[in-house]
């Protein structure tokens, strides 16, 4: 669906519920206060709704504190009735853990996301995996609806780029690309902002528990991946909160040669989060569907059962033979990847 169908579409309508999926980053935030203030700005209703808890590093974003936690809603704290359920940057429904009953609840439900694995779910799919963000997919609406970009949405937009190319990173930043950024920033968008909170802006136990990682951390150098892992005990030892993960699977792609980082966070008894993050032109995708997962070509990740060993064969084992046919592991060279799951 292109964003004139979609935009014409939206506008025909008077409520809106917006969520995003679990575990949520800077470009479901971002996106999900972009399309907010965009809609609101031509007179609609709209009610953010969330199920999870968001991490203190994102707190800095306007107007954050709209969005209601589905425990709130629980408590008698509904919006409204809506016409239309918009989710951004999920390509699983399952990810939007109970705010995902409202699909069927709702009779128009608008998917707006860049993974490549996404589901199709909506009533109106507006997908596109080529694009760094799914805020940027946001801009374009944004455009179509010929909006004048404030600071407070051009924050939320950028947020969600910056996010999602690990800082420009990971993603080539060409002409058209330097254009919108231009425009972002001249509508009020400080890159050194966010790229402080997103990346920088960190808790003393975060730390504590990074160091922890990087003790844990091995290496293949026949393979070229690096592994390491948390337990519930080291977020006990460092009184450390869920969120404080956050960038630790990166590390292990600082390796010279390193190809691919892997980080097992143990999130329940016997039960672990697998993330994966590769640069150059592998390809972890198949490897988090092998394993019930999904994600993007350069990050994704998949929840695996069993004692930490356990684990931790499973995944060595199918790395390496993944690893042994570089042929089928290869990003194609004409794509464009984002980095965060």
């Amino acid at each position: 669906m292109n964003t004139k169908t979609l935009f014409k579409r939206l506008a025909e309508n008077n409520t809106f519920l917006i969520s995003s999926h679990q575990n949520i980053d800077g470009d479901g935030l971002g996106s999900m206060l972009a399309i907010n203030s965009m809609l609101r700005k031509i007179g609609k209703k709209t009610c953010m709704l969330y199920d999870g808890s968001i991490p203190y590093f994102y707190r800095f974003l306007p107007e954050i504190e709209n969005i209601i936690f589905y425990e709130e809603y629980e408590q008698g704290n509904s919006c409204c009735d809506w016409d239309v359920f918009v989710v951004v940057d999920c390509s699983n429904p399952e990810r939007l853990g109970r705010v995902d009953q409202f699909r069927k609840k709702v009779p128009i439900v608008v998917n707006i996301d860049h993974h490549p694995d996404n589901h199709g779910y909506g009533t109106m799919n507006y997908t596109d995996y080529t694009c760094p963000s799914s805020s940027l997919m946001i801009y374009q609406l944004v455009k179509e609806a010929d909006i004048a970009l404030d600071n407070n949405l051009a924050t939320y937009i950028m947020t969600g780029f910056i996010t999602d190319t690990g800082g420009f990173q990971f993603v080539e930043l060409e002409s058209g690309l330097l254009s919108i950024m231009n425009e972002l920033i001249k509508a009020g968008a400080s890159v050194a902002t966010i790229m402080r909170y997103v990346f920088k802006y960190r808790r003393f136990e975060a730390l504590k528990l990074l160091g922890k990682a990087l003790d844990n951390m091995k290496y293949s150098a026949q393979y070229h991946y690096a592994l390491t892992y948390l337990t519930r005990q080291d977020f006990i030892e460092c009184n450390s909160l869920e969120e404080d993960v956050e960038g630790i699977v990166d590390y292990g792609l600082h390796i010279s040669d390193a190809e691919i980082s892997v980080f097992l966070k143990e999130i329940d008894s016997g039960l672990f989060k697998v993330s994966l993050r590769s640069q150059g032109r592998i390809n972890v995708l198949p490897i988090a569907h092998h394993f019930g997962g999904g994600g993007h070509f350069k990050a994704a990740g998949f929840k695996l059962a069993g004692n930490l060993p356990q684990v931790i064969s499973r995944v060595n084992d199918f790395l390496k033979n993944y690893l042994e046919n570089k042929n089928t592991t290869l990003i194609p060279q004409s794509e464009t990847y984002p980095v965060t799951e």
